[in-house]
């Protein structure tokens, strides 16, 4: 909704949701120190960052009405989603030896974005009977009952895993991702901050209304979901699988750029969720191959640099798409392109250490 209020501004629009774009990244740069400085398990990180949400929410919940102070707590809120996002990735590393790691990848993608879809259809909804600050309370409550759950689901194994660790090997070493593993995770940010920058203007630009912005964007995750339901059934090849993250990339783009077609919502979700499918089978990919091969502590840390360096990708995608800004579509899709290659440079790079 912010989203397209500045995009359909009269004057200076794509450079205005630029600068509002890249600001909601700019806390990513702060979690990679908080991570160094932050030795626990996965588990008890998330624990600790759905706490300290909830706190800036309860916050939140006192000065709805106050601009500035909705401005300062968005940052503080987004360090906290950033951390959450790098012990989640841990977490699920450090659950590997007890999941099948191909299946639990599909399905935790996939119910991530069934809720980030359904979360926004209800919240409207839920405002009207409770209001701005019972829905920013409720969110709160929310945090506080994951963040419980959490501890309650995973801190037993957690403690006896720490112990047995320490008791053997001492001392933790400090993780080291390798710079290719971060550089593929840089990547995932700049697909989806290009893609909502993109939708927006481009759906203004062809005549449609805000409506058509949701119908297209669910459609991304649709595709997200869809890809999940595919890698959980079916494990496909490397080889294969960059295959048809491409594929559906190009088709993606193909259908956004038709003259006329693409002028459609039809072709407009068509693409998206082309889009969707080959984002979502390499981002399921990533995370399958990141807890077979990496470490928790490894993955954690390659997931927060990878954050904080995709602010400067982002800034370049940005001020290129500006100097083109009707070619501004183009970006979300060939970011996509770029990441399959890194992500296979990684595989290879792997198998070659093994020789």
């Amino acid at each position: 909704m912010i989203n397209w209020q500045i995009a359909t501004a009269e004057v200076g629009g794509y450079w205005r949701l630029v600068i509002s774009t890249l600001l909601s990244y700019v806390p990513a740069l702060a979690v990679p120190l908080v991570i160094r400085r932050i030795t626990m398990s996965g588990q008890r990180l998330t624990v600790l960052s759905l706490l300290y949400v909830a706190v800036v929410s309860l916050v939140v919940s006192f000065f709805v009405e106050n601009t500035t102070v909705l401005v300062v707590a968005n940052f503080f809120m987004w360090i906290g989603f950033f951390s959450l996002e790098a012990s989640w990735e841990s977490w699920f590393n450090e659950e590997k030896r007890r999941q099948d790691v191909s299946w639990a990848s599909s399905v935790t993608m996939s119910g991530n974005q069934a809720a980030l879809m359904i979360g926004p259809l209800f919240a409207p909804a839920i405002i009207q009977v409770v209001g701005t600050h019972g829905m920013v309370r409720a969110l709160t409550a929310g945090f506080v009952l994951v963040a419980a759950l959490s501890w309650a689901g995973g801190v037993r194994d957690a403690v006896v895993a720490d112990t047995a660790v320490e008791a053997e090997a001492g001392p933790p070493a400090k993780p080291a991702a390798p710079l290719r593993l971060i550089a593929t995770f840089a990547l995932v940010w700049p697909v989806l901050g290009a893609f909502n920058l993109m939708l927006p203007l481009q759906v203004s630009d062809r005549g449609a209304g805000l409506v058509t912005v949701g119908i297209v964007d669910a459609c991304l995750g649709i595709g997200v979901i869809v890809a999940g339901v595919v890698s959980a059934r079916a494990k496909l090849p490397s080889a294969m699988l960059s295959t048809l993250v491409i594929a559906c990339t190009l088709v993606g783009g193909v259908l956004w750029a038709l003259p006329t077609g693409g002028a459609s919502v039809i072709a407009m979700a068509l693409s998206t969720f082309a889009l969707g499918v080959g984002f979502g089978a390499l981002r399921i990919a990533l995370r399958e191959y990141t807890a077979t091969h990496y470490d928790a502590a490894v993955t954690s840390q390659a997931v927060a640099l990878g954050n904080a360096t995709a602010i400067p990708i982002l800034a370049v995608v940005f001020l290129v798409s500006g100097a083109a800004q009707p070619l501004v579509w183009v970006a979300p899709f060939l970011l996509v392109i770029v990441m399959c290659y890194s992500f296979q440079g990684i595989r290879i790079w792997k198998t070659s250490l093994k020789t």
